[in-house]
C-alpha cells in the first residue's frame, strides 16, 4: 500500500509556525526576569504591578497605578529594550507567527506541480485579515 504524502506547503507552514512559536517562548522567558532585575527600566513598575493585580485591581486600575495608564497595545515598539516590552514583543510574535507561515505555505501552493490556486489565494486572505487586525485590532480606548 502507497503511503501519502503530505504536501509540502502544509509542511513548511508546520515547520514556520512551530519555530516561530519556540523563539517566541525564549523571548517571553527573558523578559520578565530582565523586568524583575531591573525594575526601574520597565513600562510598567514590576512590584506595582503585582501588588495591583493581588489585591483584585481591574486591568484599567492596575495599569493606571504601575504606568500611569494605558499606553496603547503596541507600547512594545518603543520599549523593546525593557523587559515588559520584550515579553511583549515576544507575546506578539507567537500570537502572529500563522502570518508568515500562511505565506510560506501560499508560495509553496503555487510551486507544485499541479497548482492549488484556490489554497494559495486562501492563504494569502487569511495572512492578510491577520495582518489588518494586528495593524488595527484592540478595543476602542476610552
Amino acid at each position: 500500500m502507497e503511503k501519502m504524502q503530505m504536501p509540502r506547503a502544509q509542511i513548511w507552514y508546520g515547520e514556520v509556525v512551530y519555530w516561530l512559536c519556540i523563539v517566541s517562548a525564549m523571548i517571553c522567558a527573558v523578559g520578565p526576569v530582565i523586568s524583575l532585575a531591573s525594575p526601574e527600566d520597565n513600562v510598567l513598575n514590576p512590584f506595582a504591578l503585582f501588588g495591583a493585580i493581588w489585591q483584585g485591581k481591574t486591568a484599567a486600575e492596575v495599569w493606571q497605578i504601575a504606568g500611569g495608564g494605558f499606553p496603547g497595545g503596541h507600547f512594545y515598539l518603543t520599549n523593546l529594550f525593557v523587559g515588559d516590552g520584550i515579553t511583549q514583543a515576544g507575546i506578539a510574535l507567537g500570537c502572529m507567527c500563522a502570518l508568515p507561515a500562511l505565506l510560506v505555505a501560499a508560495v509553496f501552493y503555487i510551486r507544485e506541480k499541479r497548482r492549488a490556486w484556490f489554497w494559495a489565494v486562501l492563504s494569502v486572505w487569511v495572512a492578510f485579515m491577520i495582518g489588518f487586525s494586528m495593524i488595527v485590532g484592540g478595543p476602542p480606548s476610552h
